[in-house]
């Protein structure tokens, strides 16, 4: 199917189907957008931008272990960048990234907020900052990154949990009035201390599945009972499946890299902080403690299959997951490859955020998390066909015995493996 090159959107991408079109390649770069200089944090996480439908671009920078995030709106060639939300909650979590973006408005998690922001005018607000009877403040300990749109409204399912609660309830979120339409209380309710290893969409159930620890009182005078859980749900926050994992007792809230994936197998993927690989399916699960010469850094979904990324032997690598919950052997991801040798010489930056617009030249841009470009703990956003979206960082300059990166965002050509 066609590729684009440039900054389009897929509906513009349909108007211009029977036209003349240039294609990206797997590696190739498109034109890139000068998004803004921003503090060069050795820790700072400069997550995978997003698009909605209306051809908005999303960027979010910040880190799992950092209480600070930024976001901002790209508007479509020569709209420029507006907004710089920073909407965050709870000091001990960082920032989770993007869920989901529909026709307008993108939302993303950060610490214990959901936060929407509007595609049409840059505004951002938290949804659900507190509980809309008892007025307490509420905490989204897990989010499933997947919205379900209807033409009456917008809804998610989450885990939320208020100061005063025993334990967490399962909700379905209304993201147009921001109240929670449904509920069900977690099971078991003597649990303690549940928190969320990771989250992961699922786009046949319309919601998806997240993997929870959380203790249970033993006999007298007996240690807690630590369970671990991978759980299913669906768009009303019931579950269906449970799968009881043992061996992660030691990990803790936020234990993944990034959002799990699942692939067209049924198993489900991520990478745990330690470089393991948990896999599981609705009956069983998997620890995989050797992947071989690969280094895991998270799990990427493309064209319905579920790929473990890292590096192996200095290069970017990736292993599939097989039918079995395995992983496949490790190949280079050539892609990544291409992108890397792209970025090595001059590349071509259009500055629109004020008139006139300017064209600038970036010698030798990096991409700003890891040494290869796309090696990172999201999988990227589905663009287009066989385009995603990357931010590279450009120069840097120092200002007050403060450091700063100047970062763009753009289309580029891949393809897995």
């Amino acid at each position: 199917m066609a590729r684009p090159i440039g900054w389009l959107s897929l509906g513009l991408v349909a108007l211009l189907g029977g036209g003349c079109i240039e294609y990206l390649e797997p590696g190739e770069l498109g034109q890139f957008r000068y998004l803004g200089d921003y503090v060069a944090e050795e820790t700072f996480l400069f997550t995978r931008p997003v698009a909605d439908r209306n051809g908005a671009v999303y960027a979010i920078m910040g880190d799992r272990d950092l209480a600070q995030t930024e976001a901002t709106v790209g508007y479509p060639a020569g709209g420029g960048w507006r907004g710089r939300c920073a909407v965050h909650q709870n000091v001990d979590r960082g920032l989770h990234g993007w869920l989901d973006t529909e026709v307008d408005r993108g939302w993303y998690w950060s610490g214990d907020a959901l936060v929407e922001l509007d595609g049409l005018n840059s505004d951002c607000r938290q949804i659900l900052s507190r509980d809309p009877n008892s007025q307490t403040q509420l905490a989204f300990k897990a989010v499933i990154p997947r919205v379900k749109w209807t033409p009456s409204r917008r809804t998610l399912v989450a885990l939320v949990k208020a100061p005063s609660d025993p334990v967490p309830f399962q909700v379905v979120v209304d993201l147009d009035i921001r109240r929670y339409t449904r509920f069900e209380e977690f099971i078991p309710r003597n649990a303690d201390n549940v928190v969320s290893l990771g989250t992961g969409r699922e786009d046949a159930t319309e919601a998806g599945f997240m993997v929870v620890r959380y203790e249970v009182d033993g006999d007298e005078g007996a240690d807690p009972d630590v369970r671990v859980e991978a759980r299913f749900l669906n768009a009303d926050a019931e579950v269906t499946d449970i799968v009881p994992i043992s061996g992660l007792d030691a990990f803790e809230e936020d234990a993944m890299t990034g959002y799990m994936q699942i692939g067209e197998h049924g198993w489900a993927a991520g990478v745990l902080n330690d470089g393991t690989v948990l896999t599981f399916d609705r009956n069983s699960f998997r620890h995989i403690t050797d992947t071989g010469p690969l280094e895991p850094v998270g799990v990427h979904l493309w064209e319905d299959t579920a790929w473990v990324v890292g590096m192996a032997n200095g290069r970017p690598s990736i292993a599939a997951v097989g039918a079995n919950g395995n992983l496949d052997g490790p190949v280079v991801w050539a892609a990544s490859e291409r992108l890397a040798g792209a970025l090595r010489t001059n590349v071509v930056i259009q500055d629109d955020r004020f008139t006139p617009i300017r064209t600038l030249s970036w010698a030798n841009p990096e991409a700003p998390f890891g040494e290869f470009p796309l090696v990172v703990p999201n999988s990227p956003w589905q663009y287009a066909i066989d385009t995603s979206l990357m931010m590279i960082a450009g120069p840097t300059y120092s200002s007050g015995g403060q450091s700063f990166v100047s970062l763009a965002v753009g289309p580029v050509g891949l393809s897995y493996p």
